[in-house]
């Protein structure tokens, strides 16, 4: 169990690193809309909240 565990950390750790480019890009785009969303004003159209969060 243990060692299944330990291979499997391993193996995450090198898919993270493989797409070290593409996480970057996911998290400055999470923090981008995150922040656009906390000092836009509300907007009361539907599916807005879908697109600013």
């Amino acid at each position: 169990m243990k060692q299944s565990l330990i291979a499997f950390a391993h193996g995450v750790v090198a898919w993270a690193r493989r797409h070290r480019r593409l996480l970057i890009v996911l998290a400055l785009l999470a923090i981008f809309f995150s922040v656009l969303g906390y000092f836009s004003k509300p907007v009361s159209a539907p599916g807005m909240c879908k697109i600013y969060g």
